[in-house]
């Protein structure tokens, strides 16, 4: 698809991944947002609703039958794409930012989300958006994106080197930290707030955490997975513990992810240990490896931006995908410092 301007639409335009969809792509050179529809909000000003933004559009509410856009972002909660996607499907290509679609066994998704999946017609197969490791060609012809979870992209770019080595041996242990914005913005309840949060630390979901389904369903293993709210508003860092079939060194170990990830633009490695500072504002994801020979385990760290890499930057790419454009235009590479 070549587009002078490729139309977009966004439906939840006021969450934090919808307004981030936004922000981003108004230094797009070839996307324009020509919608932006908020339930609660439709008629008023989108500036209004998310002051940082320097817009004139106006929400609207969601009518599907008179939507007019090459692309629509679904950046609403669980549930809304299942319930509106065979809507859009032939008239819109659909990038659904929620989690109905990445789980490709439906009693897997019902067992960690709680829900029936109402499994809609489509004429299509989902796929998942995550390009480092997911057929770019396949994303490119298709035409419903499910784009991943934060915790899954961190932990898959930071653990899949290794599994496609074959290298594996026994349970990955995954301990992430993700700022509070992870959350989302409607969030209501005490515990997220300042007083509450701040000067503290927390695992939350320490046993079958959502999104430890699509990390077993990418890397075909068990993941024993733990997250943890920190007082930042923004940032992911994993630490990835992975037993080892043989015992490696650094510089082994280092060769294996310089070779997977050599001629990707988004995901940087270093010596030093990443800080989720660095890449804030970013879309990329930064690495770093070491090696515990004593132990037999390799130890990654991974660090994101939730909202970018981890959510908006990251569907964005796989629009600029699916438009046959670079995948990194209009993408940031440099974090916000300090």
């Amino acid at each position: 698809m070549n587009h002078s301007v490729i139309k977009v639409a966004v439906v939840g335009a006021t969450g934090y991944g919808g307004s981030e969809v936004i922000r981003l792509l108004a230094n797009h050179p070839y996307a324009k947002v020509v919608a932006a529809t908020s339930a609660r909000r439709a008629g008023v000003p989108l500036r209004e609703e998310c002051p940082w933004l320097s817009t004139d559009l106006v929400l609207s509410d969601f009518q599907p039958d008179s939507l007019n856009a090459d692309f629509t972002f679904l950046c609403q909660e669980n549930g809304f794409a299942m319930e509106n996607i065979a809507s859009l499907v032939g008239k819109t290509r659909v990038i659904d930012l929620s989690a109905d679609f990445r789980i490709e066994d439906h009693a897997v998704y019902e067992h960690y989300y709680g829900r029936t999946h109402t499994n809609p017609e489509l004429p299509s197969t989902p796929v998942y958006g995550l390009p480092e490791l997911v057929d770019r060609t396949a994303i490119a012809k298709a035409d419903i994106i499910a784009n991943p979870g934060c915790y899954p992209t961190a932990t898959l770019i930071g653990l899949m080197p290794l599994v496609k080595a074959g290298l594996v041996s026994g349970v990955p242990v995954v301990d992430a930290k993700s700022g509070v914005s992870g959350a989302g913005r409607s969030r209501k309840e005490t515990e997220y707030l300042f007083t509450e949060i701040n000067g503290g630390f927390k695992a939350y979901g320490v046993v079958g955490h959502r999104h430890t389904a699509e990390m077993e369903q990418m890397s075909g293993l068990i993941v024993r997975f733990t997250p943890h709210l920190i007082p930042i508003a923004r940032g992911i860092h994993a630490t990835l513990h992975i037993p080892l079939k043989e015992k490696l060194n650094k510089a082994a170990i280092r060769a294996i992810y310089d070779q997977a990830y050599g001629t990707e633009k988004f995901i940087s490695i270093q010596d030093s240990l990443p800080s989720t500072k660095q890449v804030m504002g970013s879309n990329r994801c930064v690495l770093s490896v070491n090696a515990d020979e004593r132990s037999g385990y390799a130890v990654i760290c991974s660090v994101i931006d939730n909202l970018v890499k981890g959510m908006a930057g990251a569907a964005i790419q796989n629009m600029n995908l699916m438009a046959g454009i670079p995948e990194e235009t209009g993408l940031p590479m440099d974090g916000v410092w300090p």
